[in-house]
């Protein structure tokens, strides 16, 4: 039996009564997971929103178990900046869905870049802000999801980079991945309810709102204003967020939206990437 008459057998069961179908079909997807995109290429047709829901369905306790076993890998990455990457794509690959790889991320990132470099050649730090959250023409690449704040989607940089909507911190990590593609050494700061990105410019600390089109404001005025303000304040915007900070308050975002949905078991893994990750600190 070739192996596409084979998948589509397999695809014919997938809706089959029978558990002990469904378990075959499950054990069988699972060993092809990550050829199961390219194949499914080679068939003559796509797939039904059914068969779609019904693959998703019996691949995601193996998606579940791989995210566990391999979430802390992108501790081993040689700098911060590629740590971040390695961790926000394994994140955004289980969010975007069993056809997505975290190695696609870089391959999307580096696509943006490119984009740029054609459109603006090479950019400091401010015009790449206003190439990606400016309103040019009346357009704009980029913007804060505020009519849908609190969605998982926001933390997925897949769908972000899809949609052009992002919440602070998926905008601010994007600005800092798209810039270390450009060598520039854009931070993130860890500011209390509103995620900021981080920028050092002609001897001065600029906090960068990508949620709010890229608006650069001077760190120390920030401080000043803020209702906040005081020393600990202070040490927050003097000191980058670190990659372990980030991927924290990620994992915390994409908590309180699957509390907010009662998503449970999407609430339980995500719970238990931030319990490794804090063991590891």
């Amino acid at each position: 039996m070739s192996a596409l008459v084979q998948l589509d057998h397999l695809l014919s069961l997938l809706d089959d009564d029978s558990k002990v179908v469904q378990d075959a079909v499950q054990r069988e997807l699972t060993t092809i997971r990550r050829e199961l995109p390219e194949r499914l290429r080679h068939l003559n047709r796509p797939l039904s929103a059914d068969e779609e829901r019904h693959v998703g369905r019996l691949l995601e306790p193996a998606r579940r178990a791989e995210l566990s076993e391999t979430w802390m890998r992108w501790r081993w990455m040689e700098s911060p900046h590629a740590q971040l990457e390695e961790g926000i794509a394994q994140i955004s690959a289980y969010l975007h869905g069993w056809r997505t790889q975290p190695g696609d991320l870089a391959l999307r990132l580096d696509a943006l870049a490119e984009e740029a470099f054609r459109d603006q050649g090479r950019m400091d730090a401010r015009e790449l802000s206003e190439w990606l959250f400016a309103v040019r023409d009346g357009t704009v690449r980029f913007r804060g999801n505020s009519k849908d704040y609190y969605t998982a989607n926001n933390s997925n940089l897949f769908w972000v980079l899809e949609t052009g909507l992002g919440n602070p911190i998926s905008l601010s990590c994007l600005y800092r991945l798209l810039g270390q593609r450009f060598g520039l050494d854009i931070q993130g700061s860890n500011f209390p309810g509103h995620f900021l990105a981080r920028v050092e410019m002609a001897d001065r600390t600029w906090l960068v709102d990508c949620f709010n089109r890229g608006r650069f404001m001077l760190a120390s005025d920030v401080v000043r204003h803020h209702p906040a303000a005081n020393p600990t304040m202070e040490d927050v915007i003097r000191q980058p967020a670190s990659a372990d900070q980030i991927l924290l308050r990620i994992l915390r975002n994409l908590d309180e939206a699957y509390e907010r949905t009662d998503n449970l078991p999407q609430r339980h893994v995500m719970r238990k990437l931030a319990v490794k990750l804090m063991e590891e600190d």
